[in-house]
């Protein structure tokens, strides 16, 4: 067992930690947002994932999971980790009812009988000064207070929920606010994929189990007109590997002997990843200094002349 760091090593480490979540989080939140997912959803199965992490960790170790315990660990109240633990990690159905805002919008659109013509969605003027007249505006109001309408309808415009029409009403296209982006196998392959990643680089970390492959190679100055070859290369090459182990894993050699042995899945993933060099606002800063203090210099030889 390794011994616990305290004060200044301690701050540092967990300042480390968050460090690498917050790379995390940047792909994640992208994701959320994209698929109209609010932060208070996200935070609440976080917690029960955090609660049911630590009970798998004391059951690990041969503990009785205490909700005491659970609760110090996690700094989730002791009450929120009780009833967490009522049910499998999730989205509280509470939650779930009190859907997005712009979900709620939507929903209105299509049940709200001001907002209907018959049973279908009218198609909205945007705002008017006519108090009474059915607007998207006042459906904002109605269903979204507290947020500017002209946010939500550009948000609904960019991923199609609605369309404006020639007349300059805006009419709604789908009952819920998501990115199609992803399809459903999509999004379950990524979160897959995902967890893979980060138990494997936490497994190597710890030096918990049999260290598992986990390296790449890259380059930082490519010439973006052979970015298309090297996409290229990456793609056979990787299939080549890809293909040849598979056919291997396949072999009879590998399969349980014993049917009391537990299976295990075991894998390779490959995937390759590009990003423009950004020049940083304090690289910036630190050129546009260096420049001031140069013409400064200058300057000052010259009244020296």
């Amino acid at each position: 067992m390794r011994a616990v760091p305290t004060g200044w090593a301690a701050h540092s480490r967990k300042a480390r930690v968050l460090d690498a979540v917050e790379a995390v989080f940047g792909p994640l939140a992208q994701l959320l947002v994209s698929h109209g997912v609010s932060s208070p959803e996200a935070e609440r199965l976080l917690r029960a994932v955090c609660v049911y992490e630590a009970v798998r960790t004391d059951t690990n170790r041969g503990k009785k999971p205490n909700v005491s315990r659970v609760a110090l660990v996690t700094g989730i109240d002791r009450p929120e980790v009780a009833r967490i633990l009522k049910g499998p990690p999730g989205v509280d159905r509470r939650l779930e009812e009190r859907r997005h805002r712009v979900n709620r919008l939507l929903a209105g659109w299509h049940s709200d009988r001001d907002f209907l013509d018959g049973k279908r969605p009218q198609a909205l003027l945007i705002k008017t000064r006519e108090q009474k007249l059915p607007t998207f505006w006042r459906l904002a109001r109605r269903y979204a207070a507290g947020v500017y309408p002209g946010l939500i309808l550009s948000e609904l415009l960019r991923v199609g929920a609605v369309e404006e029409l020639r007349d300059g009403r805006i009419k709604v296209r789908t009952r819920r606010y998501q990115s199609e982006e992803f399809s459903d196998e999509n999004l379950r392959r990524m979160g897959a994929r995902v967890r893979d990643l980060l138990q494997t680089e936490i497994s190597n970390a710890t030096g918990v189990g049999w260290p598992c492959v986990c390296r790449g190679v890259e380059t930082i100055d490519i010439d973006p007109r052979f970015l298309p070859l090297i996409r290229k290369m990456f793609a056979d090459r990787s299939e080549a590997l890809l293909s040849g182990l598979q056919e291997e894993l396949k072999s009879s050699r590998w399969r349980r002997t014993r049917s009391t042995d537990k299976p295990v899945r075991i894998g390779l993933t490959v995937f390759s990843y590009e990003e423009a060099e950004r020049k940083s606002n304090e690289t910036t800063k630190r050129t546009s200094a260096s420049r001031t203090h140069r013409h400064k210099s200058r300057r000052s030889a010259r009244s020296k002349h």
